[in-house]
């Protein structure tokens, strides 16, 4: 079996087994005008498995997710190409993933009432992603580790399953009883809202309580929602558009890749407006640190393939890590070449400066700038979140380390 890649229903490449006994599978262009990812650029036509992987192993889900959808799937966890070719109608970015030759489904939409968005919710720890293994319509993707539903959500606030290539529109993150990080939903909420209170592009998000638990929903930066039905915008994460696997998101000690350097060349290579792009990395690197969120990794940064070129995309998955001192305080990627939160100084600000090709000068009064708001706003949210009926716990841990690091930084 081929798989075909298609954008805006077009067929632009295939993906082929390499042979009938083996889960390594590679990609060609078939007629394309544009490429869909840096790493596979068209003059290039054809590539090897090893050059294929990475792109499109991101658009999987991850870790134990992605074990428990191959298991409703009846697939092994390591047929790549199977899972492709079953949940790739609906992945990240503008692609379709389907059998070569099978694009004639007509979207739809299986709305769901109130007790059936419960149940889904509910259920979302034994059914990731809401596939069960006799929905054969529901056929979707997205990477990650965390449990999370996708669904349609139309101008009423309707929420439903997309069915047969219908776009999805927005990701449900449910905070269940008994998980590991208590307030998770509300905390990424928080950081979501500040951020773009201070200015920086960020996915729309909102809090919700279903069923019973606080929900955060997002909407999907690659989704054009203004039209019915929604319409796919392409965007690839870092990984991919360095020819990464997903197992490498994370920088480690004396790696070269990925990196916030490695950012900047991309943008300054394929952006039309290179320092505005360039500027909005580093500022978003500077919130990441002062709200302690150390799993900014290279599967959380993403450039949208827009018709004038690369951007840097909206923020997303925004979380205090450093909320939950279980977790590590190691960042996801260096500020100079220091990995350490706890060891960051004014030299490494000045390489993380170099390293996005911005004065030194100027960018330290931005940072402080910054750092100022950050700190103003977190507290006038933290105030509407009592006000709100939204507050949890969390929130106060996050303002605490907001306060010593913008301390810090002053």
């Amino acid at each position: 079996m081929s798989l075909g890649v298609y954008w805006d229903r077009q067929e632009v490449g295939r993906l082929e087994r390499v042979d009938e006994r083996s889960r390594e599978y590679a990609f060609d262009y078939t007629d394309a005008s544009r490429a869909i990812s840096l790493s596979l650029p068209l003059d290039e036509r054809s590539f090897s498995p090893t050059q294929s992987r990475p792109f499109f192993e991101a658009l999987l889900p991850e870790g134990t997710v992605r074990e428990q959808v191959a298991s409703r799937l009846k697939l092994a966890a390591s047929d790549s190409f199977g899972l492709l070719a079953a949940l790739g109608r609906d992945c990240a970015g503008a692609l379709q993933i389907v059998e070569a030759g099978r694009m004639s489904e007509t979207p739809s939409v299986s709305w769901l009432d109130e007790g059936e968005l419960d149940a889904l919710i509910e259920a979302l720890p034994r059914h990731p992603l809401g596939i069960q293994s006799d929905e054969r319509g529901l056929r979707l993707s997205l990477a990650g580790v965390q449990n999370k539903a996708v669904l349609v959500r139309d101008s009423e606030g309707r929420f439903g399953k997309p069915l047969g290539g219908m776009p999805s529109s927005h990701i449900l993150k449910p905070e269940l009883p008994g998980g590991d990080y208590p307030g998770l939903a509300t905390n990424e909420y928080f950081c979501m809202r500040l951020a773009a209170r201070c200015g920086l592009p960020t996915a729309v998000v909102d809090l919700q309580t279903l069923p019973g638990h606080p929900c955060l929903i997002v909407e999907r930066f690659d989704r054009e929602l203004s039209t019915w039905p929604p319409r796919r915008i392409h965007q690839e994460d870092l990984c991919q558009a360095l020819g990464l696997t997903p197992d490498f998101k994370y920088q480690q000690q004396g790696w070269q890749l990925p990196s916030y350097h490695a950012l900047a060349e991309l943008l300054d290579q394929h952006s039309p407006v290179p320092g505005t792009d360039r500027l909005a990395g580093a500022r978003a690197t500077v919130f990441h640190f002062l709200v302690g969120n150390a799993d900014a990794h290279a599967k959380n940064i993403s450039l949208m393939h827009l018709d004038d070129g690369i951007h840097l995309a909206p923020l997303y998955d925004i979380v205090c890590t450093a909320a939950y001192p279980e977790l590590s305080t190691d960042l996801a990627l260096s500020i100079g070449d220091e990995l350490d939160a706890n060891a960051i100084t004014r030299i490494h600000w000045a390489d993380l400066a170099d390293d996005f090709n911005l004065n030194s000068a100027a960018f330290q009064q931005v940072r402080g700038e910054l750092g100022r708001r950050v700190a103003t706003e977190a507290h006038g949210l933290s105030q509407e979140a009592r006000a709100g009926g939204w507050h949890h716990p969390c929130i106060d841990s996050i303002l605490e380390v907001i306060t010593a690091r913008e301390a810090r930084f002053a």
